[in-house]
């Protein structure tokens, strides 16, 4: 069995924070998506709108350098410890990969509801992308905290 690296326990401790902090922005995401109404002839209240916007930008933007920063140094350390951990973190990687590009399809629809795109079809598809990958999120950082329960 490998040792960890210092500096292991502190960065393991800040990947938690950010998924405690994720968690967080998912449930504000979710509830922004439940209140999109998604007839355009319904859609007069702009703050759901705004704060669907909000969130989902911010998400967007801390996303990808969680990913990162979790690869480099989580998975990373515990695949060095054994071929089941290294297997694990492999899927990690992949389910990440997974999760970039939903989340690029989520910001595709956030760019079409700023542009004012046919309203309806647009909060459709934003609710739907949204939904499948705030549900997709959660599962995935449930398994994580799971798995790496000794780690994190």
């Amino acid at each position: 069995m490998a040792a960890l690296a210092n500096g292991f326990w502190a960065e393991s401790k800040a990947v938690h924070s950010e998924h405690e902090a994720l968690l967080a922005d998912l449930d504000e995401l979710e509830f922004a998506l439940d209140g999109l109404e998604c007839y355009s002839e319904v859609f007069a209240n702009l703050a759901t709108a705004g704060q669907v916007l909000a969130c989902g930008g911010r998400v967007a933007q801390l996303l990808p350098a969680h990913f990162g920063h979790e690869e480099e140094t989580v998975l990373s350390g515990v695949a060095k410890i054994s071929p089941e951990l290294a297997e694990f973190a492999a899927e990690m990687r992949v389910q990440h990969d997974h999760l970039r590009a939903r989340l690029t399809d989520f910001c595709l629809a956030l760019d079409h509801l700023r542009a004012g795109d046919d309203l309806g079809e647009t909060l459709y598809e934003l609710k739907e992308r949204g939904k499948a990958f705030t549900s997709e999120m959660r599962s995935h950082v449930a398994l994580e905290e799971q798995r790496l329960k000794g780690f994190l």
